[in-house]
């Protein structure tokens, strides 16, 4: 096989494995959205379904809880 042919082909075959991950890619990116939860579907204003918000007096009522460090 010539060189000329060989790069060529090479050219061709990385450009279509690139459009086919472009595929792959954008249908992994609609499928991850249709996963998020509806705007109807949101919680009381400030909440969100996805942490658990943690404020400054429960943090530190959970260090008081803890176990003491072994040592």
């Amino acid at each position: 096989m010539k060189l000329d042919a060989l790069l060529s082909t090479v050219i061709l075959v990385s450009f279509l494995v690139t459009i086919i991950m472009a595929i792959g890619s954008y249908a992994a990116y609609k499928l991850r959205e249709s996963r998020r939860p509806r705007a109807d579907d949101a919680m009381a204003e400030g909440d969100t379904p996805f942490f658990e918000r943690i404020v400054a007096d429960d943090a530190e009522d959970s260090v008081r809880h803890a176990d003491p460090p072994h040592g």
